[in-house]
């Protein structure tokens, strides 16, 4: 027999060691997006959380900051903040803003969290390693009324080439009050195309550069690149202009 006792639970989930952060496609249990857009006009926002295993799981969620840290203060609530999930059932979790002080000419990013525990067989053996595994998305808090629509901001980078410790990199600056999270980026000229290594996300109103995997031939060119959208899928870019 599967069983939760809500006390243990809680104990387990704050004392467990070994806590694996995933990406949501290796997790029992699996979130409907890979990002969530709070939408302050919206008031608050749904995620849905399904159990895609034959197995039992406890469930806890929770939203923080970039650090990760346990005593940080969010300015977002998830609830129901723990729950059941039985093999194919589904769980709405709304989050829902707590009074806070934030930007309101720019996104500010935040994490989703789910832990998942799975249930215990009283035949098991009581010395059986329980994995905790994590999953860990972005929650962008969007104001209303920002300068351009969100959709435009791609848009609007501005790519420049800059030599340094002997490599060539990719400098944009994003002027756009959006967070920009790249797929792929890459300095096209002629037949040669060089990817960037990993490129990060890109915060609004700010300038970043992306070192390439390999020194360019010439600084010319044009910029092909890819970020990801309010849907989780890939926008690409063509053959963007470089700032002389």
């Amino acid at each position: 027999m599967f069983t939760f006792n809500r006390k243990k639970l809680f104990i387990i989930l704050s004392l467990l060691i070994s806590t694996a952060v995933i990406k949501n496609t290796s997790a029992g249990v699996m979130i409907n997006n890979t990002r969530i857009i709070y939408d302050q006009k919206h008031k608050s926002a749904n995620v849905t959380l399904t159990n895609v295993t034959n197995g039992h799981y406890a469930v806890q969620v929770w939203i923080n900051g970039e650090s990760d840290r346990s005593d940080e203060k969010s300015a977002f609530v998830a609830t129901p903040s723990i729950f059941r999930l039985d093999p194919g059932q589904e769980q709405i979790v709304k989050i829902l803003s707590l009074p806070a002080s934030l930007t309101k000419d720019r996104e500010t990013v935040f994490y989703f969290n789910a832990q998942e525990i799975p249930a215990t067989n009283k035949a098991d053996n009581n010395n059986k390693l329980v994995m905790a595994i994590r999953t860990r998305i972005k929650v962008f808090y969007r104001p209303s009324h920002l300068a351009i629509a969100p959709q435009k901001a791609a848009a609007t980078l501005q790519w420049k080439t800059v030599d340094k410790e002997g490599k060539t990199w990719l400098q944009v600056t994003n002027p756009s009050p959006y967070y920009i999270t790249f797929a792929e980026m890459a300095l096209r000229n002629g037949k040669q195309k060089v990817d960037a290594h990993d490129p990060e996300m890109l915060p609004p109103l700010s300038t970043q550069s992306y070192p390439l995997n390999q020194k360019a031939s010439s600084a010319e060119g044009s910029v092909d690149f890819s970020i990801i959208n309010d849907y989780g899928g890939i926008t690409h870019y063509s053959n963007t202009p470089i700032q002389k």
